[in-house]
């Protein structure tokens, strides 16, 4: 696995942080909303609005990962079958000579 940079270990910090705060605070709109007091559907729906904007935000950053590391194997691979293309015609050479 490759080290994540320091931005991007903040990033998913906060993001992660705020993912907590929106989901305690709808949370605690539909309760409050539930019991028949104060806010109102449009702040409750603000408040999930919110929740589900940082979720797909943090799936955004976690595919950029993922794609990331498979875009490096791929890489890895295609060098390596190069490396043993040319080893492989290296002893062919040698092999032809002696």
């Amino acid at each position: 696995m490759v080290k994540k940079s320091k931005l991007m270990k903040v990033i998913d910090w906060i993001l992660n942080i705020l993912i907590v705060v929106f989901f305690i605070g709808t949370v605690y709109m539909i309760l409050w909303r539930v019991f028949g007091d104060s806010p109102t559907e449009f702040q409750v729906v603000s408040w999930i609005i919110g929740l589900l904007s940082m979720a797909v935000f943090r799936l955004f950053t976690l595919i950029y990962g993922v794609n990331r590391e498979v875009g490096e194997i791929k890489v890895g691979v295609k060098s390596g079958f190069r490396k043993i293309k040319d080893d492989m015609g290296l002893i062919k050479n040698k092999l032809e000579i002696k």
